[in-house]
């Protein structure tokens, strides 16, 4: 089987790359420029391309068995003046990827989605791109999976420029910072191990194509507050909790959690989960173990920066 992962650098990528190698696959993932050293996984074959550029896709795809995109211009707020932008990289480029398989004759592709409970220009690009892989299916021989992540975290995800919960509650907690939670924190997460969201992607393109969307989670919602609550105990982090004002692109008081139905019906009952504290354990240690400057930089970036060395006041 040759598989061939857009973005396969990336953190989701990388993931998604290391489970298609364990199951025997050629691997070969695309991105605009060389990866760092070590960012991908042993056995895999990088080529360079970009979805914006039609042309540059097709060396990878000849021959193909699958494509998976996963490369997109991520954020919540950091999006909000850049709507122009993440159209022509989220859905342009989904199409680009999409007609460049129909081309290569590749039977099977991906799109990684997100819920639209939210309305910012993240959801609302992911909807269009949903939206053109359907139509694409309809008139073209390609089955188009689509799997909606939920909240997925693990080893690997950075700590800027996007700012995600996991990544920011631990560099905070790591410098004895209260931890910023927006609004109440009452809004729920489904909160997804990167390498069990990488498992269940693969499973869903070699399940016979079904031509729904998936929800991708675990079924089982917890508060941002909770979530913060148990980073806290993981580092002795005594600081607390600090709430500040919602940030633009976000809904209060949201509920975010998985419907596992449809999933369960291409998949079966058995979707297997790791263990929350086993994975949030992983995570957390991860992030434990980066460089004093890299956590200092993520810091700086968000405007919580002090000289490394010096102590943080809560």
């Amino acid at each position: 089987m040759k598989s061939v992962v857009i973005g396969g650098a990336g953190f989701v990528g990388r993931a998604v790359c290391n489970e298609l190698v364990a199951r025997g696959d050629t691997v070969i993932a695309l991105d605009p420029s060389p990866p760092h050293k070590g960012s991908l996984a042993e056995g895999v074959q990088h080529m360079t391309g970009d979805v914006l550029d039609k042309a540059s896709l097709r060396p990878a795809l000849e021959g193909a068995d699958e494509v998976y995109l996963l490369a997109a211009r991520l954020g919540t707020s950091e999006l909000e003046t850049e709507l122009r932008t993440a159209i022509h990289t989220n859905v342009l480029g989904a199409i680009n990827v999409f007609e460049a398989a129909v081309e290569a004759r590749v039977p099977r592709a991906f799109l990684a989605s997100k819920p639209s409970v939210w309305l910012n220009v993240y959801t609302i690009t992911k909807f269009a791109a949903e939206q053109s892989a359907r139509l694409l299916t309809r008139y073209h021989p390609i089955g188009i999976s689509v799997l909606r992540y939920l909240n997925i975290y693990g080893p690997g995800q950075k700590l800027y420029p996007v700012r995600k919960v996991l990544p920011i509650f631990a560099a905070q907690a790591l410098r004895g910072l209260p931890l910023q939670v927006y609004g109440e924190g009452d809004q729920t997460v489904d909160m997804l191990f990167v390498d069990d969201a990488a498992r269940l992607t693969v499973d869903v393109m070699r399940a016979p194509f079904d031509g729904e969307v998936h929800d991708c989670g675990t079924g089982v919602e917890m508060t941002v507050l909770e979530v913060a609550r148990a980073v806290n105990e993981h580092f002795g982090n005594r600081a607390g909790i600090q709430h500040v004002p919602m940030r633009k692109g976000e809904t209060p008081h949201t509920r975010l959690v998985a419907n596992l139905d449809p999933l369960r019906r291409l998949l079966g009952d058995d979707l297997r989960f790791t263990p929350w504290p086993k994975a949030l354990a992983t995570s957390l240690d991860w992030y434990a173990r980066r460089p004093a400057h890299e956590i200092d930089a993520a810091l700086t970036f968000w405007g919580m920066a002090q000289p490394y060395g010096m102590a943080w006041t809560s």
